[in-house]
């Protein structure tokens, strides 16, 4: 049986995979693919993390004296591989998209908040920001526009009723926490739109008929998957629009005012 001994080269091998992890944590925080794992608003934390773990890698790597045997480095670079065969782009690809990231100031200027379309404008809003503003029942609020992205979804029983459900991942923290948003609507003209596809809805809110004082959030046990299908609203179509599936489907933020996330 061979017995490796601790030795200065294992103890400088292990602080520098040390530090190489640190260095994906910190270029991670800044890649478009950061919302992958975590939402963008913790971009910080890992940033501020990963170089304090540079920084302790490299001065266990050059700390006199130290030694270490062969399993921790093992251990270490075997993370390290996985880390990097998750996300071989962390450091040279352009991620998903280039909306991805948070907007700067200067971006969030540059972006209109409302569109016009067919004579009439409307505001650009997600469906979080939608569902939050139909809660609190501002009036001034309620009787405007709006366009907004989702997915589709539908139901023998939704068809039946002339609708189709509008909803899109809400999260607050990680995938874990996610809660479907949205709405139910009725298409234009009838013209039913395929199920999964992405679109872009314009129109206005209506209130339900027999509407209760406040939505409720459900629970699908089979996918134990929260949902939350506004119960107090219908969104009253003007145009249904097919677009391309986003490059970021989450909702990490939601604004109580213009410009809203979108």
């Amino acid at each position: 049986m061979v017995v490796v001994k601790p030795n200065r080269l294992f103890a400088s091998l292990e602080g520098l995979i040390l530090a190489g992890l640190g260095l994906f944590m910190l270029v991670l925080s800044f890649s478009q693919d950061y919302w992958m794992l975590l939402n963008p608003k913790f971009r910080w934390l890992t940033g501020s993390a990963g170089g304090l773990l540079v920084l302790c890698g490299l001065a266990a790597a050059l700390a006199p004296g130290r030694r270490a045997g062969p399993l921790k480095p093992l251990v270490l670079a075997a993370l390290l591989l996985v880390c990097l065969a998750w996300d071989r782009g962390a450091f040279s690809q352009p991620g998903a998209g280039a909306g991805a990231g948070p907007f700067t100031s200067a971006q969030k200027q540059q972006i209109a908040s409302r569109v016009t379309r067919d004579g009439h404008e409307y505001i650009k809003i997600n469906l979080a920001e939608l569902f939050t503003l139909a809660e609190n029942g501002a009036p001034e609020k309620l009787n405007q526009r709006y366009v907004f992205r989702a997915q589709v979804v539908e139901t023998p029983k939704l068809k039946a009723q002339g609708l189709f459900a509008v909803v899109r991942l809400s999260v607050y923290c990680c995938l874990a926490d996610a809660v479907w948003v949205g709405f139910l609507t009725a298409p234009p003209e009838a013209a039913f739109p395929p199920m999964g596809s992405w679109v872009a809805v314009y129109g206005k809110l209506r209130p339900r008929p027999g509407a209760p004082e406040k939505s409720e959030s459900q629970l699908d046990s089979r996918t134990n998957r929260v949902s939350a299908i506004n119960q107090r609203f219908l969104f009253k179509a003007d145009k249904v629009t097919p677009i391309q599936p986003m490059a970021v489907p989450y909702m990490f933020e939601a604004r109580r005012q213009e410009p809203y996330a979108y």
